[in-house]
């Protein structure tokens, strides 16, 4: 009975073993600018992909989730975003990312995203409004199940995000209008 008993204890400490050390592999990536500049490199430039460098512009957290949104940016100029989720040891591991164009207007330098969190779902709009020409962007769910408005007006590249109420059937897809000063659509 003792050797059933010491086996049984032995599986249950090997296997607690491996998957803390699957756990501390899947959230490596150190809580700084270097590492989190790195380990996106890293992301993007996975093989059968073309080389692309990425510079991080921002990171912030979605509000009290373990969330944190990237916002960088491309060689050509396109913004991309890229989530890091954050582990019960403080470090993060990255799980989605995504660049390029934005949403076919004149403005092709912003775009959005509804990412999932430990929260709830969030809507993020990322971009650059270089010129200022941007005052808000006007975000409607293509299925009128909500709206919200983002002030862009004093950022020059921006990321953005408000949780979307629980029960929304879809969030996705959404369709950005850009507005200036005077509230005139840009086109």
């Amino acid at each position: 009975m003792k050797k059933i008993l010491l086996a049984f204890l032995s599986v249950i400490v090997i296997a607690g073993g491996g998957y803390s050390l699957y756990y501390l592999n899947q959230y490596h990536i150190e809580d700084n600018d270097a590492s989190i500049q790195s380990n996106l490199d890293t992301w993007l430039n996975r093989p059968n992909s073309e080389e692309i460098n990425p510079k991080v512009l921002k990171v912030e957290q979605l509000e009290d989730t373990t969330s944190h949104i990237i916002l960088f940016q491309l060689d050509n100029g396109d913004y991309g975003y890229a989530r890091l989720v954050k582990g019960i040891n403080g470090k993060f591991k990255m799980d989605i990312a995504g660049h390029g164009s934005g949403q076919g207007t004149g403005l092709n330098d912003a775009s959005y995203q509804v990412i999932d969190t430990n929260k709830g779902k969030y809507l993020i709009v990322y971009g650059g409004n270089p010129d200022l020409k941007i005052d808000h962007i006007l975000a409607i769910s293509q299925l009128d199940e909500y709206e919200y408005i983002f002030d862009v007006s004093e950022d020059k590249m921006f990321i953005h995000s408000t949780k979307i109420p629980t029960g929304i059937e879809g969030p996705f897809p959404t369709r950005l209008s850009f507005y200036d000063n005077a509230d005139d659509e840009i086109k």
